[in-house]
């Protein structure tokens, strides 16, 4: 018969959370072909800008290093978001399964399951960070704040995968609403429509934008303590400082702190609504009892 009540996990929710956490750190490592694959990317990607990318402190390297930054947060998050649809999704039919089961709770696995992805994370763009930073020429000194930032976002765009992933009935309907999301982060960028301009009922996209949030902290951080000369081909007025370039974008009073403030905002929303998506859809398997 149909609707018989589930049994519950055996063990209590911290050991569900140790195991479920040493799975997902196992499941991780076991993928070495996924793990290559990414290490490619980054290295890929980091060479090409690279070697792209060679900015100075003339008036024409201002808009190089926006453009190198606005780069970087667009490929962070088209990577991130893209890579957790794809596996989250497969995974999803096996973890609902078992959560129908009884094996374990949502709240233990989704702990575990955002969690095991942070390490990594912090790997893939510090590889990435050790190719472009040197070899572009961004700013001395700010290279560990330039890694925990791309770190950050990467974090949030995995964790709006992670919702997206949760929500969608599979994979085919997630990486189908995927374009039409870049598309709004890249138009709610900070660069291509400013605040005051954007119409009033989608005010709200800029403060989600994930684009938006990593672009003006990687800007931030960048600008921050750089001065400029007069030389070189003008791209409208003289700019001197760091300060008066980030003032172009409204950026001139933007703290770290806000940046940060914001996307911890956004990855622990994320988190929470792809916990409901999780639960509500692992309610819908109902387990079935011997006649």
């Amino acid at each position: 018969k149909f609707g018989a009540k589930k049994k519950g996990p055996a063990a209590n929710i911290f050991k569900q959370f140790r195991l479920l956490l040493s799975r997902a750190f196992n499941e991780t490592l076991r993928g070495k072909t996924s793990i290559v694959i990414k290490v490619v990317q980054q290295v890929t990607l980091g060479a090409i800008y690279g070697g792209i990318y060679k900015v100075g402190n003339d008036q024409a390297s201002i808009n190089d290093r926006f453009g190198l930054l606005s780069l970087i947060a667009i490929g962070g998050m088209n990577m991130a978001v893209a890579g957790t649809i794809r596996s989250f999704t497969k995974e999803k039919s096996i973890v609902k399964s078992e959560l129908a089961g009884g094996m374990y709770r949502t709240l233990p696995y989704f702990l575990a399951k955002a969690i095991s992805e942070i390490p990594l994370a912090g790997v893939f763009n510090a590889i990435f960070g050790l190719i472009i930073y040197p070899s572009a020429g961004l700013q001395k000194g700010k290279f560990r704040d330039f890694l925990a930032l791309t770190t950050l976002h990467t974090m949030a765009c995995e964790a709006a995968g992670l919702f997206i992933g949760a929500v969608a009935p599979n994979s085919d309907v997630a990486l189908s609403l995927f374009p039409a999301i870049v598309v709004l982060n890249i138009i709610f960028d900070g660069r291509n429509i400013s605040e005051e301009n954007t119409p009033k009922l989608l005010k709200w996209i800029p403060k989600l934008s994930l684009i938006r949030w990593g672009f003006e902290g990687l800007s931030v951080n960048e600008f921050n303590g750089l001065t400029f000369s007069t030389d070189g081909p003008l791209r409208g007025p003289v700019v001197r400082t760091g300060n008066e370039a980030l003032a172009r974008f409204g950026m001139d009073t933007t703290k770290l702190s806000d940046v940060i403030g914001a996307q911890s905002k956004i990855i622990g929303a994320c988190w929470f609504l792809s916990f409901l998506g999780l639960s509500f859809f692992s309610d819908k398997f109902e387990s079935m009892a011997a006649p």
